[in-house]
């Protein structure tokens, strides 16, 4: 009984320690899809910048080309007829004279025209290089975003694939609480009724951990009374059984407790997408004053996790659309509003950086749009002052 005791408590903890790995996993190919979007829409920018400079750099070239066409044939004459020619020419000397520096002056002008007309020739073929140059790395930094986009796809079909029995419990709990929440009217009034749920769930475990412990103790009890009836030959044997008993009783209880089974890494703080802030947090609006953060993301783009918590809320909710809820502990709540897909189930826990979602295609700018609120005890706060914060 010892060692099958032993065993699965090593199984148990072994399996801890691969969830734990997995979820770092997750969170790490989360990261790299962000820096990969960030990266790409980098390099876009770029490549769109060394395009405009090219086609200007040959519209210029095509100008002074066409310009100098006409003058072509006259070049050629006054290559095989210099200026000085005419200072042969029987004539008045006076106004031979004006005829060589009227064409002296031409032929200052047309050389000049002519090496314009060959810096523009360099300048185009510069531009072109450095446009294909740029281009080149889009394709790259897109390559990159499409080896990190399978990574995090695999890790997603990894972990639904892996649900166990009390995780499909913890995620039916967070689905009828997410499903009266849903009935809410404001943003403030789910949060408050998740919080309600959540906490109601807590004490329901907490109760279920109690009686369970108290009837594994009150059978406890009764065997070591047994035991001791075996008399004092027995009495070390009957140590060693009692020391097993009291370790079951603490493996039993850590696993009927509230607390997730496999204990969540220790994450840190992630922007949730790449992009720039469109709309700050207090700025002025239709609506009054902004309570969170709008991003201006690429088309497409992955979502993260901006903490590590559990989802406490994923799908449609009034005007927000696809809306998700990440609950991080401590009073604090992230509302991520305006995904066109959910890759986080409800119940589930995440990591900072661990992928949740991903943006649409975007709108007439070609930008997509991620809202962003931290509520703390469900006042809203200003997110920026967490993701400088790095823990």
């Amino acid at each position: 009984a010892q060692e099958a005791a032993a065993e699965a408590e090593r199984a148990a903890r072994g399996a801890a320690e691969t969830e734990q790995q997995l979820a770092e996993q997750r969170a790490a190919a989360g990261r790299r899809a962000v820096a990969a979007d960030a990266a790409a829409d980098a390099a876009a920018r770029r490549a769109r910048e060394a395009a405009a400079i090219r086609d200007a750099a040959l519209v210029d070239l095509g100008r002074r080309a066409e310009a100098m066409a006409p003058l072509l044939p006259l070049m050629r004459r006054l290559q095989q007829w210099p200026a000085e020619t005419l200072l042969a020419v029987p004539g008045d000397p006076e106004t031979t004279l004006r005829g060589v520096l009227v064409l002296r002056s031409l032929m200052r002008h047309l050389s000049a025209e002519a090496e314009a007309l060959r810096q523009a020739q360099a300048v185009a073929a510069e531009a072109t290089r450095h446009a294909q140059a740029e281009a080149l790395e889009l394709d790259e930094a897109r390559a990159e975003v499409r080896a990190a986009a399978a990574a995090v796809e695999a890790a997603l079909a990894d972990a639904r694939s892996r649900h166990t029995a009390l995780e499909q419990e913890r995620m039916e709990a967070a689905k009828q609480a997410a499903a009266t929440a849903a009935h809410a009217s404001t943003l403030r009034d789910m949060l408050e009724r998740l919080e309600q749920a959540r906490a109601r769930a807590e004490a329901e475990a907490k109760a279920r951990a109690e009686r369970e412990a108290g009837e594994r103790a009150a059978r406890l009890r009764a065997e070591r009374e047994a035991e001791a009836a075996e008399g004092r030959a027995q009495a070390a044997r009957d140590q060693a059984a009692r020391d097993q008993a009291a370790r079951e009783e603490a493996a039993r209880r850590q696993h009927a407790s509230a607390a997730p089974a496999v204990p969540v890494p220790q994450g840190g703080r992630a922007v949730p997408v790449a992009g720039r802030i469109s709309r700050d947090f207090g700025d002025s609006g239709a609506g009054g004053p902004a309570r969170g953060l709008t991003y201006a993301a690429p088309p497409g783009a992955r979502v993260v996790s901006p903490c590590r918590g559990s989802i406490a809320f994923a799908g449609p909710f009034r005007s927000y659309g696809q809306l998700l809820i990440v609950d991080c502990g401590r009073g604090y709540h992230f509302v991520l509003a305006g995904l066109d897909r959910l890759d986080a189930e409800l119940g589930a826990r995440v990591l900072a950086g661990e992928a949740v979602g991903q943006l649409g295609d975007g709108g007439e700018d070609g930008r997509a749009a991620l809202y962003v609120e931290l509520r703390r005890d469900g006042k809203p706060v200003d997110p920026k002052g967490w993701f400088r914060v790095r823990s």
